[in-house]
């Protein structure tokens, strides 16, 4: 949450940056066991870190990121499921 906090208050983009690298796989995995095409699970992926961009100033000195992360990707996931299934 330290890079979180960093990212809002400076707008740090190498704060931003880090987040990403170190939960880009575990978004990433997530999406793919979700809907197991790769493109969409990158799509998905991109997604949940525009939403982390997004929200990251109302995110609580409590939240656990990578648990935050990955119930996000699984929300994106399911709503482009459930999108393309319409």
């Amino acid at each position: 949450m330290e890079l979180v906090r960093e990212y809002t208050a400076h707008q740090s983009e190498p704060a931003f940056e880090t987040l990403v690298a170190r939960y880009v796989n575990l978004v990433y995995s997530t999406a793919l066991r979700r809907m197991s095409d790769p493109h969409q699970a990158e799509e998905v992926t991109q997604a949940v870190f525009i939403i982390l961009a997004r929200k990251a100033g109302s995110l609580g000195s409590k939240t656990i990121l990578p648990s935050w992360l990955h119930r996000a990707g699984c929300f994106v996931a399911a709503d482009v499921v459930k999108t393309d299934s319409h």
